[in-house]
């Protein structure tokens, strides 16, 4: 079986993706007995948010991209292994 997503998750339930999407995030405004239930359905399927779907919904990706000119120069190569190590 592919990727199974939220939206899937919430039709084999019969629930909708708020409520689905908040019970994965463990919020008190969805009974126990329901996150329960969403959770070992997420578990049996292999769930897995999907953090490009994640990025576009909240608009935010925390992506860091830096440009070197030549990472072959020694001068150049010391940022882009000191961002690695602080990333």
């Amino acid at each position: 079986m592919g990727n199974i997503t939220i939206r899937e998750l919430a039709q084999q339930l019969g629930l909708s993706i708020a409520t689905v999407s908040k019970a994965l995030k463990d919020s008190y405004e969805i009974s126990d007995a329901t996150k329960k239930k969403i959770v070992a359905l997420a578990n049996e399927l292999n769930y897995v948010p999907n953090p490009y779907a994640s990025s576009l919904r909240k608009q935010q990706s925390k992506t860091i991209a830096v440009i070197l000119p030549e990472v072959a120069d020694s001068f150049f190569l010391w940022p882009s292994t000191a961002y690695r190590k602080l990333l």
